[in-house]
C-alpha cells in the first residue's frame, strides 16, 4: 500500500475503541491498509495480518505509567511514537489518528486517501487560525511562541493559517526529514515538561506545527481533496 494508518490506546476505554476500529477495518472491500498501533498493552487486541502492534516500552517505557482517564492530564504526545513506528516500517504517507474512528465506507478509497495527501505537509481538514486563536481564550499557539524563543526562531504567523486538528491528520515526509520531524517533536515534549508548560489547549498542534515549520514542512487544510473519509465516534469523558 502507498499509505499506512498510525493510531495509539492505553486504558480500558481506548482498547475497546481501537478493536472497533479494527473490526471496522474487516469489511472493507478493498486493500486494506496496514495500520501501526503503539500501546501499553499488545495482546488485548484484536489480531490480524494487517494490524502491527508495539508495546510503548520499545519506544519510551515512561508512557507505561501515566494518567489515562482524565481527558485534560492524559499526556497525547505518545502519539509521536505510532507515527514514527509507520515510518520506520518504510511510509511517508501516514494516517494519524485518535483510535475512536472509524472508516467511512463510501468515502474510504484509495485514490480518495491518496488524493487527500499534499507532499511535505501536515494537513487535516480541521484546521484553526493562529491570529484568532490568539485572540481568544483558547491558548492555542502559546506553547508554539515558547518553543519559538527557545529555539531561537520566529516565523511568519500567516504559515499558521491552518494549524491542523490533531485528531485525524494526512501527514506526507519522504526521507530523513520524517526523522528530523519526530526529533523536534520530541525535543518540544521534554521543553513542554521541563518548563511545565499548560497542558492546555490538550493535544498536540502546537508541537506538530512548530516541528513541521522548523522542519520546512506546509501546514494545510484539505478539506478541498476529501472529507469525512474517517469519522470519529467520541465517547463522552467529561
Amino acid at each position: 500500500m502507498s499509505y499506512a494508518i498510525s493510531t495509539f490506546c492505553y486504558g480500558d476505554r481506548y482498547y475497546k475503541q481501537t478493536n472497533r476500529f479494527i473490526e471496522s477495518l474487516d469489511v472493507l472491500d478493498i486493500e486494506k491498509p496496514e495500520i501501526f498501533i503503539v500501546t501499553d498493552n499488545p495482546d488485548i487486541l484484536l489480531k490480524r495480518d494487517f494490524v502491527k502492534v508495539a508495546n510503548i516500552s520499545d519506544f519510551n517505557p515512561k508512557y507505561l505509567d501515566y494518567k489515562k482517564d482524565n481527558y485534560y492530564e492524559f499526556d497525547f504526545s505518545v502519539k509521536r511514537f505510532s507515527l514514527l513506528y509507520a515510518f520506520q516500517n518504510g511510509y511517508d504517507n501516514v494516517i494519524l489518528t485518535d483510535t475512536d474512528v472509524i472508516p467511512n465506507y463510501q468515502l474510504f478509497t484509495t485514490e480518495n486517501i491518496m488524493n487527500t495527501f499534499v507532499e511535505d505537509s501536515i494537513g487535516g481538514q480541521v484546521t484553526y487560525n493562529f491570529e484568532q486563536e490568539q485572540k481568544s481564550n483558547s491558548m492555542l499557539g502559546d506553547r508554539f511562541k515558547f518553543y519559538e524563543k527557545y529555539f531561537g526562531v520566529h516565523y511568519d504567523k500567516s504559515l499558521l493559517n491552518e494549524m491542523v486538528e490533531d485528531c485525524i491528520q494526512f501527514i506526507s515526509i519522504k526521507g530523513h526529514k520524517k526523522y528530523q520531524f519526530i526529533n523536534v517533536w520530541d525535543e518540544c515534549i521534554k521543553i513542554k515538561d521541563s518548563k511545565q508548560l499548560p497542558n492546555a489547549p490538550a493535544g498536540n498542534i502546537d508541537e506538530m506545527c512548530f516541528s513541521g515549520l522548523y522542519n520546512g514542512l506546509k501546514i494545510v487544510n484539505t478539506s478541498d481533496r476529501s472529507m469525512n473519509v474517517l469519522v470519529a465516534h467520541h465517547d463522552r469523558w467529561y
